[in-house]
């Protein structure tokens, strides 16, 4: 695998962590730290490209943001806007554990 800092890759692939995020920015209860983390993300993503390091960064911290959420934070969700949050986690997922594939 070529070294991840200098493969690009476009915003456009990262779809589904972007919903998920956009998801959570909109229903989630965060604090303010948190909310900043959300932020900083969302404008991240708003770029053509943006380094496989970056992607695998956003992945975790859409992992944390999740988490931040609580536990019971899918339960209150829509099939669709759960179905949106699974997406992201599993696009999250595949950055983290499976770089090579993504």
């Amino acid at each position: 695998m070529p070294d991840p800092y200098h493969v690009q890759v476009p915003t456009e692939d990262l779809a589904d962590l972007t919903r998920a995020l956009e998801l959570l920015d909109s229903r989630a209860d965060l604090n303010d730290r948190y909310r900043a983390m959300l932020q900083e993300s969302l404008a991240l993503l708003t770029e053509r490209q943006i380094r496989l390091t970056q992607a695998r960064g956003l992945a975790k911290r859409l992992m944390v943001l999740i988490k931040a959420a609580g536990p019971d934070f899918p339960d209150t969700l829509d099939e669709t806007s759960r179905n949106t949050l699974t997406a992201g986690r599993s696009k999250a997922d595949d950055l983290v554990f499976h770089p090579e594939e993504t």
